[in-house]
């Protein structure tokens, strides 16, 4: 009986203990439930301070992580959010860095330069040691033909030059530079050298167009810069000049050649230059291909609509990697395949030809193009192409 009591009291004294426990959590959900908008008043700063504490600034975006992932961590660490606002580059200071890469390059000392410790650098797509390459060889440069292109949101810098190496060799290079965290993590070099160029007289100054600012009016938004660069590989491939915008008076050089567009020219005679197909022993089909080049239309749109670049096999590698706004470049880089599987080309709108024998060589063609953009339209294009053996990748894979 004594037991039955005690454990009653036992129950009655938890129950009353579990309800004054509800009772006072209840009444502290209620109070933060109250407070909260108090508090968060009180937290929050007013719109003018706002503003100041918190500068418009655009974060780098490395280029070898993923950049949601990397604005993911940054937004929920304001430290690292800070560091990488710090280290920046706008467009001139990523102009900046390039010419002094380039004048470390003939100075031959990387240590003038700001390189990651993982820097990745390929020249002529082969992966070397910096401090080998131009980097031995330069030794002059840039001359007046300087075309740059930066781009702060990818903090990634493009450009395409006359340098010297070997003490008076010109070479045309194009380079590529991109920055994480302020410091050179990948460089790319393109080195066009002599027997390639035929045509110096237009690598003496860059075309005003590929250096002028675009008017803000004229600009075209960024995304749609991407996709007009990415489109002129797929109108090449697709023998389809409608498949990207040209405008109407657009020229494209080749190595310094103008290959459409603007006056052609004939090839300089140099000891150094091939010619293709050599004067001496002209095949008449090959011949025929090069009457195909001079009867199509004299218009990036229409030359492409003509069939007669039918015997590129394929574009791999597609890579638009800088888009400057304020100078309208779309910079892409790529990989042209050549198998000579095709035998014959067939010919759209070009009186007299229907067909020509598609040229014969198996080779690939690293490239880097640098397409002027305005009001939504492809103005200008200055490309380098590298011949080297079929199959070469371009390292960036």
């Amino acid at each position: 009986m004594k037991n039955n009591i005690i454990y009653t009291l036992c129950v009655c004294l938890l129950v009353v203990l579990l309800a004054c426990s509800r009772q006072e959590s209840g009444n502290d959900s209620t109070t933060a439930k109250e407070s909260s908008p108090a508090i968060a008043q009180a937290s929050a700063p007013a719109p003018e301070a706002a503003a100041e504490a918190a500068p418009v600034l655009q974060p780098a975006v490395p280029v070898t992580e993923n950049p949601d992932h990397e604005a993911l961590l940054a937004s929920a660490d304001p430290q690292l959010a800070a560091l990488q606002a710090a280290q920046t580059c706008d467009r001139q200071c990523l102009v900046g860095l390039m010419q002094d890469y380039l004048a470390a390059l003939v100075a031959h000392d990387p240590s003038a330069v700001p390189l990651d410790k993982e820097v990745k650098f390929t020249e002529n797509t082969a992966h070397i040691p910096v401090g080998d390459g131009l980097w031995v060889t330069a030794t002059g440069g840039p001359s007046e033909f300087q075309i740059y292109a930066a781009d702060p949101v990818t903090q990634q810098v493009a450009g395409l030059v006359m340098m010297k190496e070997n003490t008076n060799e010109k070479i045309l290079l194009g380079v590529r530079l991109a920055l994480r965290r302020g410091k050179i993590s990948e460089a790319e070099h393109h080195v066009v050298r002599q027997e390639l160029l035929h045509t110096m007289g237009n690598l003496q100054q860059p075309r005003p167009g590929l250096v002028a600012d675009v008017a803000p009016a004229d600009r075209t938004p960024r995304e749609q810069m991407l996709d007009i660069g990415l489109a002129y590989y797929d109108a090449l491939t697709g023998e389809d000049g409608t498949l990207a915008p040209f405008a109407a008076e657009c020229e494209r050089r080749e190595n310094g050649s103008t290959s459409v567009g603007g006056k052609r020219e004939a090839p300089e005679q140099t000891e150094a230059a091939t010619q293709f197909p050599p004067p001496e022993n002209t095949d008449p089909e090959m011949a025929k291909l090069a009457m195909a080049l001079t009867a199509a239309p004299n218009t990036c749109e229409g030359q492409i609509t003509a069939g007669v670049w039918g015997y590129i096999t394929e574009i791999k590698n597609r890579r638009l990697l800088v888009i400057d706004e304020q100078k309208g470049l779309a910079v892409g880089f790529s990989n042209f395949h050549h198998d000579s599987k095709l035998k014959t080309m067939q010919l759209k709108g070009i009186p007299g030809l229907e067909s020509v024998p598609s040229f014969q060589g198996t080779f690939n063609m690293p490239a880097m193009h640098f397409f002027k953009i305005r009001q939504g339209k492809i103005y200008e294009i200055e490309a380098t192409g590298l011949v080297l053996p079929y199959g070469t990748r371009t390292g960036w894979e």
